[in-house]
C-alpha cells in the first residue's frame, strides 16, 4: 500500500524573497514557515509522488547532499501531516 501526500487545498502557500515559503492552513489559522529544501518538498506534494520519488527529485536540485534526504523529506511530510498542511491518498 502506497501513501501519496497531497496538498490540503484550503492551505495558501507563499514564497519568501529567499526561496522559503509561508503555508497558512485557512481551516485552521496555523501557519508554518519552510526552507527553500522544506519549499522543494511542499512543492512535489502534488499527489502525483510518494515520497520515495520526492528525494530524487529534491537530491537533484543540490550539489552536495546527505544521505538522510529520504529520512529528512519524511520528517518534513510528518510536521506538514500533523498540522494539517498535507493529506494523503492511498493506493492499494
Amino acid at each position: 500500500m502506497d501513501k501519496i501526500p497531497v496538498c490540503n487545498p484550503a492551505v495558501v502557500a507563499r514564497k519568501t524573497f529567499d526561496d522559503g515559503m509561508v503555508l497558512v492552513n485557512s481551516d485552521t489559522g496555523m501557519s508554518l514557515a519552510l526552507n527553500s529544501t522544506g519549499a522543494l518538498v511542499w512543492e512535489f506534494t502534488d499527489g502525483s509522488r510518494d515520497p520515495a520519488a520526492i528525494a530524487p527529485e529534491i537530491a537533484g536540485r543540490f550539489t552536495e547532499v546527505p544521505d538522510s534526504v529520504p529520512e529528512d523529506i519524511d520528517a518534513c511530510l510528518q510536521v506538514l501531516a500533523d498540522d494539517g498542511f498535507i493529506g494523503y491518498d492511498v493506493l492499494y
